[in-house]
């Protein structure tokens, strides 16, 4: 075949004659005239045909993949890593919104404020006596009774004047949550920003200015009539216990502060004698 393959090229500018004998049949014999050159264009040809064929039939059918496997393994290996982190990334995410709910839960359920005072503290809630003597009364470890002397005149004159309703917000802010009692969400939520300043409504005195861990800083004002303000989530605190305020100081600075906190924003509440009142009531903007 070889040879034949030879001679053709070595005749491939001549035209020859190709004769086929058939051994069964001696006395007959087919001649056909051929030319090398076209001979091998047309195998030439049928094999570039069919290679395209070929090829076409690994790119367009799954039998591409046994051709490529070996360069696809690292492909197929960055695949599965990407998917794994994918996977990861989406626990990841599913965990986070299962803490966002059960924080949505806590808040929603929880009771964010709950104001309490001891018997010290009984006779300021009487609603027929409030505040009838004119000197603050403070309370030393040993539970007596301590008049202070600073300030008499000007408490004096605190403790006998009405609050001043309605009073501008204590925080600029948007409003977040209201009052809902049946919540037992006794106050107002307004969100705002980090280091925004507090004020206080009304003329009174601190009678409570303390941390805790569910509602960061928090400080209670005590004004005339019975009437009890309460501030939360505070990250700072400008005043302290039995300090005199008028209305418009500043009480503290806003933050992120305590286990109840879901952002910066202040919990404001108002109580009188004992009682929640809903403070919307008692402001304007």
């Amino acid at each position: 075949m070889i040879d034949l393959l030879k001679k053709l090229f070595e005749q491939r500018q001549k035209k020859i004659t190709v004769i086929l004998l058939d051994d069964s049949k001696p006395d007959e014999d087919n001649s056909y005239m051929v030319y090398p050159n076209g001979l091998f264009g047309m195998i030439l040809g049928i094999s570039t045909v069919f290679a395209i064929f070929v090829a076409l039939v690994f790119m367009l059918t799954p039998l591409g993949g046994l051709l490529y496997s070996t360069d696809d393994a690292e492909i197929r290996a960055q695949i599965l890593e990407v998917t794994q982190k994918a996977i990861a990334l989406e626990d990841s995410l599913r965990q986070r919104d299962m803490q966002l709910r059960e924080m949505k839960n806590i808040i929603r359920l929880s009771i964010d404020t709950t104001l309490a005072m001891d018997e010290r503290f009984d006779n300021l809630f009487d609603p027929n006596d409030p505040f009838q003597n004119s000197d603050f009364i403070n309370f030393d470890e040993s539970a007596q009774f301590n008049r202070l002397s600073q300030n008499e005149v000007l408490f004096s004159n605190v403790s006998k004047t009405a609050p001043d309703f309605p009073a501008k917000y204590p925080v600029q802010g948007s409003l977040t949550r209201g009052y809902m009692p049946d919540d037992e969400h006794y106050g107002l939520d307004i969100a705002t920003k980090n280091n925004e300043p507090v004020i206080n409504i009304a003329d009174g005195s601190v009678f409570n200015s303390s941390w805790t861990i569910n509602n960061g800083y928090v400080i209670s004002v005590q004004h005339s009539e019975g009437v009890v303000t309460t501030y939360k989530h505070l990250s700072k605190l400008n005043k302290k216990e039995g300090d005199l305020v008028l209305k418009g100081d500043i009480l503290g600075e806003i933050g992120n502060a305590g286990v109840l906190s879901t952002g910066p924003h202040l919990h404001f509440e108002i109580w009188k004698n004992g009682v929640p009142q809903n403070p919307e009531v008692y402001l304007i903007k």
